[in-house]
């Protein structure tokens, strides 16, 4: 019984470890993403303002990577990314490295860190 628990402990580490990711891109809203994210120059453009918008706010954030595709946050990293935003001196191109664990299209967002 104590090999199976060690074993089993070993291999929890090793994924948790293997997990964290480090995705990189511009900071979006899903409401804009979904509309404009495939437009040249997008994520440069998309403006602080825009992401404290009521709707924006609401769609929840993600990162628009190089090749357009949107990795959505977490509830967790949502509440991040509107303390990241409010704190933000830029007002638009805004490049991010986030780093948490990536399922699919999502990141269960640990750290925002502006490029």
């Amino acid at each position: 019984m104590k090999k199976l628990a060690l074993i089993l402990f070993a291999a929890m580490a090793v994924s948790a470890f293997a997990a964290d990711t480090q995705v990189k891109g511009y900071l979006v809203d899903l409401a804009c993403a979904a509309e404009d994210g495939q437009t040249a120059g997008f994520g440069a453009k998309h403006t602080k303002g825009c992401l404290q918008m009521p709707d924006c706010v609401k769609s929840g954030y993600g990162v628009l990577t190089d090749d357009k595709k949107v990795i959505k946050f977490d509830k967790a990293g949502n509440e991040q990314a509107k303390k990241f935003i409010a704190d933000l001196k830029k007002a638009k191109d805004i490049k991010v490295s986030v780093t948490g664990a990536v399922s699919g299209d999502k990141i269960a967002v640990a750290k925002i860190d502006l490029q």
